[in-house]
């Protein structure tokens, strides 16, 4: 069903990147590198331009369900196309405990009790299972819930910034780099987080009007949208109080609107990081399940993730067994502070993504050789450029996550692998035999 429109289509986009992450990370940035993070956002907007580029390149060429998954596919085949679908997919399912957690976390400001273990277990369960009936309705309800909170997460975002430039200070911004620029590499990792879900665009192609023309002028409207709201936020931020105000805090955009405006400044922004953390979760259930279809649908993964709702069009169980194993993340709950959690889960999260637009960086280069037709003289010439510029900007976030998310990150890659030598290659030479390509001999060989 080509239920998302431009607006909605700018509104996934936009919807997907600004969420949990502008509510919380500018505490861990603070603690990380002090007002040497707004260095950081520099860079990674630079990197994610190319990247921006990349996809609205990529996502024009070849509007097909499953976006990162189906570039790998076309340009590595089936055993980079499992990789890239599975760690998009364990991206999006970890990414989404982590807007849960930030849900809790501002919650927890106008009702304390939400902080406690069981209460914050039970209220992500309730908000997880509600925006999956949502999605489960059709694309259409999933765009229109998208559109809404889009605009009423932006605009607290905007009053906010303008409120404190009264209380800007560029005394705030000393110690400039109070941990040495060493801490910069760790910043531009989790800074990263806050641009994750650009690419998400190009994964319900299929389900967009206009789909390759609509997907290019999203990519690039969403991002630019994304970028002027967080240079706002985090420049007035970091004027307006010192990094050590920030840091440690758990809902800090809150924590300064109480320090500066009193219990309603807080109350305002706290119901506007709730509507935006339930609008990105909204969004990426959407964008999770569409791509465990599209692996599903091009055998690369178990076929009933592949089935369709006879009326609404959307992939259920997909959605269903998404769901499900964020709910079960949802256990971390009973082990650390929230605040720990969610950037744990945020790194991880990022980390997984960022292999996955990497492979989808080495793609576009690939296709832009092999067949150049798909794309316009301007785009043959650029995009192996930015596609580059870009591969190196995702090595260089990866590497500033530290051993322990790189750890992970690795044990992630390898996971899928036995299914694809067991599953995928032996239906393959199955296949082939059925079809009389091969002898039956020369397929167990």
């Amino acid at each position: 069903v080509r239920g998302l429109g431009p607006v909605a289509t700018t509104a996934l986009v936009v919807g997907n990147m600004i969420g949990s992450g502008i509510y919380v990370v500018p505490a861990g940035l603070a603690e990380t590198a002090g007002p040497l993070g707004l260095v950081a956002w520099a860079i990674n907007t630079a990197g994610y331009l190319c990247l921006t580029s990349v996809f609205a390149d990529l996502g024009g060429a070849y509007p097909v369900s499953g976006g990162l998954q189906a570039f790998a596919r076309r340009a590595f085949g089936n055993f980079a196309a499992l990789e890239v679908g599975y760690l998009y997919w364990m991206c999006a399912v970890i990414g989404n405990a982590a807007f849960l957690t930030a849900f809790v976390t501002y919650l927890a400001v106008l009702w304390p009790g939400a902080s406690e273990p069981w209460v914050a277990f039970v209220v992500s369960q309730v908000l997880l299972a509600t925006l999956t009936v949502f999605n489960a309705i059709g694309v259409k309800a999933g765009g229109l819930v998208q559109t809404i909170t889009v605009i009423f997460k932006v605009v607290p975002l905007l009053v906010l910034s303008l409120a404190l430039l009264p209380y800007a200070s560029l005394d705030n911004l000393q110690p400039f780099a109070p941990h040495g620029w060493g801490s910069l590499l760790p910043a531009v990792s989790l800074v990263s987080w806050l641009f994750i879900g650009m690419e998400s665009v190009t994964v319900p192609a299929e389900e967009v009007r206009g789909a390759g023309p609509t997907i290019r002028r999203a990519a690039y409207t969403g991002f630019a949208v994304t970028c002027a709201v967080y240079l706002l936020v985090l420049l007035t931020l970091n004027l307006a109080v010192p990094a050590s105000e920030l840091a440690g805090s758990a809902s800090p955009l809150a924590t300064i609107a109480r320090a500066k405006f009193g219990e309603v400044g807080a109350v305002i922004v706290t119901i506007g990081a709730l509507v935006s953390v339930a609008g990105i979760l909204n969004g990426w259930l959407l964008v999770t399940s569409r791509m465990a279809f599209a692996t599903a649908r091009d055998g690369l993964a178990p076929r009933r993730l592949a089935r369709l709702h006879k009326r609404t069009g959307t992939p259920v169980w997909a959605l269903g067994v998404s769901s499900a194993m964020t709910a079960a993340l949802m256990l971390l709950y009973f082990n650390d502070s929230l605040l720990d959690i969610y950037n744990k889960i945020a790194l991880l999260s990022t980390a997984t993504a960022l292999v996955a637009i990497g492979v989808a960086c080495a793609a576009e280069i690939v296709l832009v050789r092999r067949e150049p037709e798909r794309f316009s003289p301007r785009q043959r010439r650029r995009g192996p450029i930015t596609a580059s510029l870009g591969l190196l900007v995702v090595v260089l976030m990866i590497a500033g996550a530290g051993w322990e998310v790189q750890k992970w990150t690795l044990a992630a890659i390898l996971l899928p692998m036995p299914y694809y030598f067991l599953v995928v290659r032996r239906s393959a030479r199955a296949l082939l035999v059925r079809e009389g390509a091969v002898s039956p001999w020369r397929a167990k060989k």
